[in-house]
């Protein structure tokens, strides 16, 4: 079943790609120091956010349940794709103060400004049931009793 992401899910996995973000750039200072940070972090950010955006999203928003789908169809996103709406996110909806984001609130589709640039759309990834329930859970022995506790409870009673 494919549901837009709501924007509490979107800001989710927003605030864990930044926190990674950070966690990274932190590490890579501590190796590098400030000499080559800056093209060190801007090859990891095109590895996290345009790469991974082609498996389904960066590790954020894969945390957080989501997917980033083509509008059109719903397939995997291209790298093409993923750079245009990368480009989009960071040049477009971020500098107005946010305002590329927010425009997801007024859209029935819930797409962000970089989405609508890219064709893309965010889903909610709701996993399909690969087992059915144990036999326990489908009817657990607290609600129907056995048929010897019954049996002796029709004895009892005569």
């Amino acid at each position: 079943m494919i549901r837009p992401a709501s924007f509490g899910r979107r800001l989710w996995a927003l605030v864990l790609d930044t926190l990674l973000d950070l966690l990274v750039l932190g590490a890579l200072r501590a190796l590098i120091g400030d000499g080559e940070l800056v093209a060190s972090f801007g090859c990891w950010y095109l590895i996290h956010h345009v790469g991974l955006v082609t498996e389904g999203g960066p590790l954020g928003h894969r945390l957080a349940g989501l997917r980033i789908v083509r509008a059109e169809d719903g397939e995997r996103v291209g790298v093409a794709h993923a750079f245009a709406r990368e480009f989009a996110r960071l040049a477009l909806s971020l500098p107005p103060l946010g305002m590329g984001f927010l425009w997801m609130l007024d859209q029935a589709e819930g797409r962000t400004w970089h989405d609508l640039i890219a064709g893309t759309t965010v889903v909610r990834e709701v996993p399909e049931r690969v087992h059915a329930e144990p036999s326990w859970a489908a009817a657990p022995p607290w609600r129907e009793p056995p048929a010897a506790v019954e049996a002796l409870e029709v004895e009892a009673a005569r």
